[in-house]
């Protein structure tokens, strides 16, 4: 099988003749494994990793792009597009195409939030708000040359933030989260112009022949949802519902949910709505072998191995010996797509990375 192949087969739960791969890199943890593999050449360590899935992305507006620096900062989806654009203001904020600022955090790794453009929208702001024109020809010239670059052999994705983490990134969390009890009526209002911002995205980037889009953004913590899982159906559940089948009305692609920590309690629900794939099942929230013996059977998993213990403080022993029992437990009859649960922090041993994918790559299914 190409890569391509490998996925649909898991995705649809069938045997791959492998298990599918995938994952995610801070540019210093790429920085290693190019010096490791002695090449600069992107596509020549994923083919070296044997990741099988490739992410393209939109980019700014040619207006934003005049305007805008690379981030002075190595921090992921600080900016927008792939050389991370922002502008940076007078009083060194750094302001994304949606008008959210942020700053670095304290060391430098990840960011703090500076400011909301929505925060102090009433109703009639939030109606009024200007969401980034979704159909510029230059938003899309980055999909349309990866999709012919990739497009017969690898499986090509797209992600885009969900309802949920646009509203509040937009409006401020703190206030959001009051908005969802105080305010129903701005909550919905809001929650139906991203919606509609979303659908042009994605028919935009359904004609250029994406194989999956990733619905991103949280609604998890460690334990347990970041809203009862009463109010995320009441204002999340049939909006999403909405997305996908409207998008699969113009093709029927693939769809993954990612949310961090532990959404057990929606995992029907979100099998319910259509997806495909659920991403990351990080170990440390949810019993992964519970979640593929109650859901294996209707949906894909994707990730599984733990990013906050096994990778940055495990042995190459005890990595390996985690990879091959996820395997074991969780790829019958496909179903899986070994990924770490979250993006590679620096402080993982560039040991444990090679010792994921080459045991991966060399455990029987």
């Amino acid at each position: 099988m190409n890569s391509k192949e490998r996925v649909i087969t898991a995705i649809n739960l069938k045997r791959p003749d492998r298990v599918p791969l995938d994952g995610y890199f801070r540019q210093d943890v790429w920085a290693k494994l190019e010096e490791h593999l002695g090449t600069k050449d992107a596509e020549k360590i994923m083919e070296a990793l044997g990741l099988d899935i490739r992410y393209t992305m939109l980019e700014p507006s040619s207006a934003f792009t005049e305007r805008a620096i690379p981030s002075p900062w190595q921090i992921p989806e600080i900016g927008m597009g792939r050389k991370n654009l922002v502008i940076k203001r007078d009083n060194g904020w750094l302001e994304d195409e949606y008008g959210i600022c942020r700053i670095p955090n304290s060391n430098g790794l990840y960011w703090v939030y500076t400011y909301h453009p929505l925060a102090e929208a009433g109703l009639e702001g939030i109606k009024k708000y200007r969401f980034p024109h979704p159909n510029l020809e230059e938003r899309y010239r980055g999909v349309r040359s990866d999709v012919s670059r990739w497009g017969n052999k690898y499986f090509v994705a797209v992600e885009l933030w969900n309802i949920f983490k646009t509203s509040w990134e937009l409006r401020g969390f703190d206030r959001y989260m009051m908005d969802l009890t105080q305010e129903p009526k701005l909550v919905e209002t809001l929650a139906d112009r991203v919606l509609e911002h979303r659908l042009e995205q994605s028919k935009q980037l359904v004609k250029l022949g994406v194989d999956m889009m990733v619905i991103m953004g949280d609604i998890a913590a460690q334990e347990t949802m970041m809203i009862s899982p009463r109010m995320w159906r009441k204002y999340f559940k049939p909006r999403l519902r909405i997305w996908l089948e409207e998008v699969r009305r113009q093709k029927d692609i693939y769809f993954m949910f990612h949310s961090d920590g532990n959404m057990e309690a929606v995992f029907s629900d979100l099998i319910e709505i259509g997806f495909d794939i659920i991403n990351p099942i990080q170990p440390e929230c949810m019993d992964v072998v519970k979640i593929k013996n109650l859901f294996g059977n209707q949906v894909c998993l994707h990730g599984t191995i733990s990013c906050q213990k096994t990778l940055p403080f495990g042995t190459p022993e005890e990595v390996a010996a985690e990879v091959k029992q996820r395997i074991a437990s969780c790829s019958q009859n496909g179903g899986l797509i070994l990924s770490p649960s979250n993006t590679i922090q620096p402080d993982v041993p560039l040991e444990n990375i090679l010792t994921l994918y080459e045991t991966a790559k060399n455990t029987t299914l």
